[in-house]
């Protein structure tokens, strides 16, 4: 692995040493292409009130997994929802909802 540089005169060093060409790159020296199986991972800044933040490090810790990774997961389920759902309006719910009988006790 490479060591990169550190301080600014090693920055200096380093860039010095680059060598810019327009020539094309022989094959050979080109990185692999992504496979199927490869993910490309992105960056999201996300703005979130101070509680939510706290209440999903807790989430995430009661599971023993990032707040990256929950998040991720939360997301995905979410749009698997969205994908394979039709979404109604809340007050076409609300009326599904009320028109159900409720559930009798047993004696």
């Amino acid at each position: 692995m490479t060591d990169y540089p550190t301080n600014p005169e090693a920055v200096r060093d380093f860039l010095s040493g680059l060598e810019y060409s327009d020539a094309p790159v022989d094959a050979a020296e080109l990185p692999p292409p992504l496979r199927a199986e490869d993910t490309v991972t992105v960056t999201t800044s996300l703005r979130i009130p101070l509680e939510l933040h706290q209440r999903v490090k807790k989430a995430a810790e009661q599971r023993n997994v990032t707040m990256s990774a929950l998040i991720r997961d939360w997301i995905e389920l979410e749009l698997a929802a969205l994908e394979n759902d039709q979404p109604i309006s809340r007050a076409d719910a609300l009326r599904a909802l009320a028109a159900l009988h409720p559930l009798r006790q047993s004696a």
